[in-house]
């Protein structure tokens, strides 16, 4: 019954926040679990309603929080990468070194990790990835945190810094 009646209109408000039908997809069924998992009880549908547009809202505000978070370090990445690719002798070793760094780590990954890693420094985009691996857009996404947290524990700094300004063009 809570699908049937809510689950559109609150896909359509949480898309217009987070402006992605996927994440705001997932941001309801998650509503939903959580609905599920307390098994509330609600006085009346309209306070049922509140509940839910307000535990969206609050899901999709945590959400472009997140996104934010995530810009702002790949940002970071990105600039202390400028600061590794002027042209000075040191600096063309440094950059050609974590590029070595980097291609043994992701050798070091799964199979599919490796792929994953492989198609998203060739520029392509989380869907393109899917579609080309057989898998969701999810596990894409799933696969390339579990990727970047372990490389995180391998790399050293430059070579870290290489890894995330090549696959944040995500």
């Amino acid at each position: 019954m809570l699908y049937r009646n809510f689950y559109k209109a609150l896909v359509a408000f949480s898309c217009q926040m987070v402006g992605e039908i996927t994440e705001a997809e997932e941001i309801v069924q998650d509503t939903f679990v959580k609905t599920w998992q307390r098994q509330n009880t609600f006085s009346s549908t309209g306070s049922l309603r509140a509940w839910l547009y307000n535990t969206v809202r609050n899901a999709s505000i945590s959400f472009l929080r997140h996104q934010q978070v995530e810009r702002n370090r790949i940002e970071e990445y990105e600039r202390e990468y400028q600061l590794m690719t002027d042209n000075s002798d040191d600096v063309v070793i440094t950059r050609e070194e974590a590029y070595r760094q980097l291609l043994i780590a992701i050798d070091s990954l799964p199979a599919k990790q490796r792929q994953l890693f492989l198609l998203s420094i060739e520029g392509k985009t989380f869907s393109e990835i899917a579609e080309k691996m057989g898998i969701t857009f999810e596990s894409v996404k799933k696969q390339r945190q579990r990727g970047i947290a372990r490389l995180r524990t391998t790399l050293n700094p430059d070579a870290l810094l290489l890894m995330m300004a090549l696959v944040s063009q995500n």
